[in-house]
């Protein structure tokens, strides 16, 4: 039997973690919630932030699952803080139960992981064939389970044909100094006056008197904050990095995504929101990730312009970085008609992408993963 906790932490807007699994049978699950959902949702349990160890493991009593079955719970139940504290933890309640734990984690704190005791699903995974089908990826999934995005082509789609005022749209989360460089790196060329730039974010990870005086006041002027909610929602998960505003994405033609960390390693692969904004808000995809993500990206069918800008795999975080600058000097040199000229050229090629998009479906089998380790047990 299958068992899905349906808490999740921190969901703020977001469509839940549980609504994206789908099953071949429904038959052996079941689906366990309390009556103060909506307080653990919230990150208000008796007024404590997460984790909450000693609840789940009240919940998995209430259950009161049989040998081998799996329950399936948001990773915020449990502390990841400490380098193998979670390993541990999960090891010890698989062995005190008998069953196989899945945990979910739409961020990117952990990395795919499947053992006999657990599955870890998760945005950041490695490129290989196993990880690539079997991991639920949160933010590649939940497009077509979210009623906005369902309608972004109705909204979007009727503007396609217009002359937009701007190029790019390049909206970013925190402040980061590698999202920074690429922000400066705009403004040196001049390609800023074509450009929509922003930041949604409440935090900046470096310092800025590291900046020059000039450059800090260019920033200051001309890179605006846009934010939907206080900190204190934030913390809740009511935040907005489902999308650019809409009228930056129907008014530019590209939009730049800067991912949450372009220098992962080799084989190792990361997604946020941001990887998928441009196939949803039909813009042409510009994006600043690890060596193998455009890769993964084309794998799925995703059409990345290729035609227009050198998306080839590039060894190191500083080669990936320079590529990036290439491109945006080609978006620079361009005039606004003629990227006009490419875009409607490959409208259909746009299409496409929010297409694919939509189609993204994840069905969960437990054969496909490690069985248990304890006697007696038959995948159902």
């Amino acid at each position: 039997m299958i068992h899905i906790i349906k808490h999740h932490i921190k969901k703020g807007s977001y469509t839940p973690w549980y609504n994206l699994i789908n099953f071949h049978s429904d038959t052996d699950v079941s689906y366990f919630t309390s009556d103060d959902w909506d307080m653990i949702e919230r990150a208000k349990y008796k007024d404590k932030e997460p984790p909450y160890p000693s609840l789940l493991e009240k919940h998995i009593s209430d259950i009161s699952p049989n040998i081998n079955d799996t329950i399936i719970f948001d990773i915020k139940y449990l502390p990841t803080d400490i380098p193998g504290q979670l390993n541990k933890i999960l090891i010890k309640l698989s062995n005190k139960y008998k069953i196989k734990l899945v945990i979910f984690d739409d961020d990117c704190s952990r990395n795919y992981e499947d053992t006999e005791h657990y599955t870890i699903f998760s945005n950041k995974f490695m490129w290989n064939d196993n990880e690539n089908n079997l991991n639920l990826n949160y933010y590649r999934y939940r497009a077509n389970e979210t009623s906005f995005y369902k309608s972004t082509s109705e909204i979007l789609m009727p503007f396609m044909n217009n002359i937009r005022e701007k190029k790019i749209n390049l909206i970013v989360g925190v402040d980061k100094a590698e999202r920074f460089e690429i922000f400066k790196y705009v403004h040196n060329i001049g390609l800023d006056k074509d450009s929509y730039l922003a930041y949604s974010a409440f935090c900046s990870t470096y310092n800025d008197n590291t900046l020059s005086d000039r450059l800090l006041k260019w920033k200051q002027e001309n890179i605006p904050t846009i934010l939907d909610t206080t900190l204190e929602q934030s913390g809740e998960g009511s935040v907005n990095p489902d999308l650019p505003p809409l009228p930056y994405c129907m008014n530019s033609y590209v939009s730049c995504i800067l991912e949450t960390n372009p220098s992962t390693p080799h084989n190792e692969i990361q997604f946020s929101e941001k990887t998928w904004n441009p196939f949803l808000s039909f813009n042409i995809p510009l994006i600043l990730n690890g060596t193998r993500s455009n890769q993964y990206l084309k794998s799925l069918g995703f059409w990345l312009a290729d035609s227009l800008f050198d998306i080839t795999p590039k060894e190191t975080f500083k080669d990936v970085l320079n590529q990036y600058k290439s491109n945006l000097d080609i978006l620079n040199k361009m005039t606004n008609l003629e990227l006009r000229d490419y875009y409607i050229n490959n409208s259909h090629k746009i299409e496409d992408n929010y297409k694919i998009m939509m189609k993204q479906k994840f069905y969960y089998n437990r054969i496909n993963y490690k069985p248990t380790p304890y006697k007696e047990y038959i995948w159902l």
